[in-house]
C-alpha cells in the first residue's frame, strides 16, 4: 500500500524499507540498480565452504559501500562467531556482533562499513566443518 501524504510530507512510496532493530531506515530502490546497465546490481560475496572448524577461520568482504549485508554460517559444531567492521580494511572495530552456541546463523544487516569480517574461534573435534558466507548488495 503506497504511503499517502501525511502532515505535509511527500509521498515516500518510491522507497523500500528494511527494519533494523526498532529503527526503520529507507533504502532507495535505485541504490540496488547498476547505473551502467540499469539492471539489478550484482551481489558481492566472500566465503569458505566446509573448512576445518577446529581452526580459526576468517572471511573478509569489501562491500564496495553496498548497504545491505547478509551473514550466513553453518557448522557441525558451535563455534563462537565474531563480526568486525572497518572503514579502510586496516583499522578494525572488533566484535560489533558476536554469536555463541549456534550451529547456524543467517542474519541481515543495514551496513555502513566498507569492509566486513567474520571470524570463528576453533571449536569441536577432528572432522567438524564450518561454512561462512558474507553477501552485500
Amino acid at each position: 500500500m503506497p504511503v499517502k501524504e501525511l502532515k505535509g510530507r511527500k509521498d515516500f512510496s518510491h522507497l523500500n524499507y528494511t527494519e533494523v532493530g526498532s529503527n526503520i531506515k529507507p533504502v532507495k530502490a535505485e541504490d540496488t540498480v547498476d547505473p551502467e546497465t540499469g539492471s539489478l546490481a550484482p551481489i558481492l560475496y566472500s566465503a569458505v565452504w566446509d573448512v576445518d572448524a577446529t581452526q580459526s577461520q576468517t572471511v573478509t568482504l569489501d562491500t564496495e559501500n553496498r548497504q545491505l549485508l547478509e551473514v550466513y554460517m553453518r557448522s557441525t559444531t558451535s563455534p563462537t562467531v565474531h563480526m568486525d567492521v572497518s572503514p579502510d580494511g586496516v583499522n578494525w572495530i572488533e566484535d560489533v556482533h558476536t554469536w555463541s552456541g549456534y550451529t547456524s546463523i543467517s542474519e541481515g544487516f543495514y551496513n555502513a562499513s566498507r569492509y566486513v569480517r567474520i571470524r570463528t574461534e576453533p571449536a569441536g573435534s577432528a572432522g567438524d566443518k564450518v561454512t561462512i558466507v558474507i553477501m552485500a548488495k
